[in-house]
């Protein structure tokens, strides 16, 4: 008996050291009363209350915990869950001064009797430290979206002044790209070799070129032999295809443009013929530009300056101009879609590509040069062409020109088994476009223009689709429509 009297002796000792040395604030209350029992020197010491104050009141009769309601709350919430914990609890000092707490309250068995231990912790200062590391990064988020302001803009006044490097080094990587096709030029027909020559003969002054063709033919390789073959191939060819650029686009693109010019311009941009400067400028399909950029490209033709959209400082070049078109200008100038005064300043020098149906005896070299292109990228061994398979190349007139011929041969190619490359579909569909009457009897666009409307009559005019008359001769939906309105080709009204 001595013995466990001695043991809990022992154990109170040590249970009440370790309850006054502890640095949180504790309190002890009966849990049927909710009378304070006991209170550590921590917590008076903190809310700066004495010991006689806490003892056998409730927590509301003291000034600390003056939300008495809020008090009486947690009370019965305790007594029915046997545990409760508040994050950031408010608890006001004799002094008045208000502190923050973390408050760990929870019953337990003390022999016969049911207790509650509430732990309270002073969190004050960790949270000022809080609210100063939030303020400190809510400024320092401000100063970093301020400075990110600041590099932006002197990143875009960096990049104002490499832009104009930048873009001459894409159009560079663009001339390489078109060196390598130039130099793949196929071709011995004598229709080609006088392009070639002419090429050759104005390449070295700066006279402006416009270069006439069908879809296809690579007016724009010729355009870049002038280049390559001038003064000016130590500088990138400009490219723009006035096709391909929305109307609203072009003018920007070819003049530039000053940062808020118009919605959208968020910054200053180059024009084309900025970059250009001392360099060729190439207006692929020249008669896709709108009418009303007409009258200012004819300005700088003329020259030599234009304004950036949203600037009245005039930018002197030295630009040489060559242009591309499948139009007709003439009849396009005709119909009042094309500035007589500025057709009559392109065509100074006109170079006219042949199609390739008047280049027949280039076909066989094209094949075998696509051939061997498309088999080595697919990693085929294709040695030969069947002769039935040129002859049938050679009887179709092309009306896509060297493009469709290329696509044709990539698609034998993939399909091919073998080393010998053929043509399996693509020989019914070129028996539509042969020429089954002589010269004397009909015209090559009377025999295209019959056989597309036989198969559009067979189609019941479906243009698209897997039965639809594209897929039928062969060629794009897009060249189709093209060579219907070329053609004069429309449906009839029922």
């Amino acid at each position: 008996m001595e013995q466990s009297e001695q043991r809990m002796l022992s154990s109170e000792i040590r249970y009440r050291r370790l309850f006054e040395a502890a640095r949180d604030g504790i309190l002890i209350l009966d849990a049927e009363t909710g009378k304070i029992a006991d209170v550590n020197p921590f917590l008076t010491e903190m809310l700066g209350y004495s010991r006689e104050d806490f003892l056998g009141r409730n927590l509301w009769e003291i000034g600390a915990f003056k939300d008495i309601e809020a008090s009486k709350a947690a009370f019965s919430e305790l007594k029915q869950k046997r545990y409760v914990r508040y994050n950031d609890l408010p608890l006001e000092t004799k002094d008045g001064r208000l502190i923050a707490v973390e408050f760990v309250s929870n019953i337990y068995q003390a022999g016969q009797d049911e207790v509650i231990q509430c732990n309270i912790r002073d969190i004050t200062e960790r949270k000022r430290i809080e609210t100063a590391l939030q303020q400190a990064g809510a400024e320092l988020e401000q100063r970093v979206e301020e400075r990110t302001a600041e590099l932006q803009t002197a990143l875009a006044e960096i990049s104002l002044l490499k832009e104009q490097v930048d873009a001459e080094n894409l159009f560079f990587r663009r001339e390489l790209r078109m060196k390598y096709q130039f130099n793949r030029i196929i071709g011995q027909s004598s229709g080609l070799k006088d392009v070639l020559r002419m090429a050759e003969q104005v390449a070295p002054g700066s006279t402006t070129v416009l270069i006439l063709g069908e879809t296809g033919t690579g007016k724009e390789l010729i355009a870049a032999a002038i280049h390559d073959m001038s003064p000016r191939r130590e500088r990138p060819l400009i490219t723009v295809n006035c096709a391909a650029l929305p109307s609203n686009l072009i003018e920007s693109e070819l003049f530039g443009r000053e940062k808020g010019a118009f919605t959208g311009a968020d910054s200053k941009q180059l024009g084309r013929f900025e970059i250009a400067d001392g360099s060729t400028l190439c207006l692929d399909e020249i008669g896709e530009l709108p009418l009303e950029l007409q009258a200012k490209l004819l300005r700088v033709i003329q020259h030599n300056e234009f304004e950036r959209l949203g600037s009245s400082r005039t930018i002197k070049v030295d630009v040489r101009l060559v242009a591309t078109t499948n139009r007709n200008l003439e009849e396009e100038v005709s119909k009042g879609r094309f500035r007589q005064d500025l057709y009559y300043r392109l065509n100074v020098f006109p170079l006219t590509v042949p199609p390739l149906r008047q280049r027949k005896e280039d076909i066989p070299l094209m094949v075998h040069a696509f051939a061997e292109r498309y088999a080595k990228k697919l990693g085929k061994n294709i040695t030969s062409v069947r002769k039935e398979t040129i002859k049938a190349l050679q009887e179709y007139p092309w009306p896509g020109n060297i493009r469709e011929l290329e696509g044709v041969i990539e698609r034998a190619v993939i399909l091919c088994s073998g080393p010998v490359l053929y043509l399996t579909d693509e020989l019914k569909i070129m028996s539509y476009f042969s020429l089954t009457a002589s010269s004397d009897e009909r015209t090559l666009e009377e025999t295209e223009r019959n056989q597309i409307m036989k198969i559009l009559s067979e189609t019941r005019w479906r243009i698209e689709g897997k039965d639809g008359a594209a897929v039928i001769l062969g060629i794009n939906a897009s060249t189709l429509r093209a060579r219907m309105h070329k053609l004069g080709i429309h449906r009839p009204q029922t």
